[in-house]
């Protein structure tokens, strides 16, 4: 086809995996967390939630991954200058964002 380009993701199997790992580092560490894994396109690939979380750290967890993966804009930074309240308007944002891992179509980090 022409018209059509071979996009490359995150395979459900790689994203239980990096869950699976961040999961027993929190462990090793001794801290309750959440994990989202979201796919290139910011869509929840994986996710888990330790016994001990709150609830509304699933949805943090969730907003950080996707910030994580996106990064915050110059247009987004321009956008909450001067009303720092605007920041919670955005329906991903977090102020942090979690891990950000690269992952390339051969398997890499």
């Amino acid at each position: 086809m022409a018209n059509a380009v071979k996009k490359y993701s995150i395979s459900c199997e790689l994203a239980r995996k990096m869950a699976d790992r961040a999961m027993a580092k929190a462990r090793e560490i001794g801290v309750a967390e959440n994990v989202a894994i979201p796919d290139d396109a910011g869509i929840l690939k994986a996710f888990s939630r330790m016994d001990g979380t709150s609830i509304p750290t699933i949805e943090i967890a969730r907003n950080k991954a996707y910030t994580a993966l996106f990064g915050v804009t110059q247009e987004f930074f321009n956008f909450i200058q001067g009303e720092p309240v605007a920041f919670g308007r955005h329906p991903h944002a977090s102020s942090r964002g979690g891990v950000r891992w690269r992952v390339s179509h051969q398997g890499g980090r």
